[in-house]
């Protein structure tokens, strides 16, 4: 019985290997193509990682039909304004159009230019590392039909390590910007950045000229008057004490009609800013945060601090990306 136990254990640890262990025409794939993914990332800010995992999972290595007869590692199909040349292969339907490229260059090329179309303009405000949520977010924006599409990019990106190739030393050191975009994590830490600065990022900007205005707390934050909301107190409440129209308090503290106060928030009696003070240039967005309370903090408008970082307005920020503030 214990000699059955002991085959049967042996039996799942060597499925469980087998599950896990690499292949080599994938690892051999990695090495032909990884400078052709590193200088996507560099033209265009896809991440390396994302690049070739697709890569590896839509040509299989490079081993596919059209990787093969029409160089297409992505499986990307013709459209009406295509002007190259063509390939035929049976997909969803038979005999269905498919680019055909001079080069595997120019299928890396033209995928990455397939992905800064607006569909999936919102994956450029993740961070480069963040390969989970670049992976989630493709099949969020309609890249695959596939379920279990994000899992196998992930799958692999952890397997082959390839989030190296974000990280490859050579585009680091020669792209300043990029370093702003990039996290790492580090052995015995929750998170490093690829570009450590003194900042004060998490300080609060002081309460200047903090006094009592009308019973409530009052002073001015980036230049501009604020009050404290006190305890159970509204917009409608709050406006009607400053003799204000509650459209105009909420249009000046970008507060939609759904967001209520708490005690303590500060509400702007004036139009805010639509930068922050020159002692407060960046903040890194953390567990917890909400892109709201940040324009709050520091006194700017809320489409400004999305405007300062290039993104969509609205667009959900990332746990550890670095937000400009002027």
């Amino acid at each position: 019985m214990r000699k059955l136990g002991t085959i049967i254990l042996l039996s799942c640890l060597s499925i469980a290997m087998w599950a896990q262990s690499k292949n080599a025409a994938y690892e051999a794939y990695i090495a032909e193509y990884r400078q052709v993914a590193i200088e996507q990332q560099r033209k265009h800010g896809i991440p390396a990682s994302i690049t070739m995992a697709q890569a590896i999972l839509e040509s299989a290595a490079g081993q596919s039909e059209l990787a093969t007869k029409a160089n297409n590692h992505f499986g990307i199909k013709c459209t009406s304004d295509w002007p190259g040349k063509t390939y035929k292969y049976n997909d969803n339907r038979s005999n269905e159009c498919f680019r055909k490229y001079a080069d595997v260059a120019d299928s890396y090329e033209d995928h990455s230019l397939f992905l800064k179309r607006k569909r999936y303009e919102s994956l450029f405000a993740l961070s480069l590392g963040d390969y989970k949520n670049w992976a989630y977010g493709l099949k969020a924006c309609g890249y695959a039909t596939d379920p279990k599409y994000p899992e196998k990019l992930i799958r692999l990106i952890e397997l082959y390590e390839l989030n190296k190739l974000t990280f490859d030393k050579t585009i680091v050191k020669s792209d300043s910007d990029l370093k702003k975009k990039l996290f790492i994590e580090e052995e015995g830490t929750e998170i490093a950045f690829a570009e450590q600065e003194k900042v004060e990022d998490y300080a609060m900007p002081p309460m200047e000229e903090l006094r009592i205005f009308h019973n409530h707390r009052s002073g001015y934050r980036n230049g501009v008057r604020y009050v404290i909301a006190g305890p159970n107190e509204t917009f409608a409440s709050l406006a009607l004490f400053l003799n204000m129209y509650e459209r105009t308090l909420r249009k000046y503290n970008d507060a939609l009609d759904t967001r209520e106060l708490k005690e303590g928030d500060i509400v702007y009696i004036y139009p805010k800013k639509n930068k922050a003070n020159r002692r407060y240039p960046t903040y890194y967005f953390k567990t917890g945060d909400d892109a709201w309370e940040i324009a709050q903090k520091y006194g700017i408008k809320l489409k400004s601090l999305y405007k300062l970082n290039g993104i969509p307005y609205g667009t959900p920020l990332t746990t550890h990306q670095r937000l400009e503030l002027r």
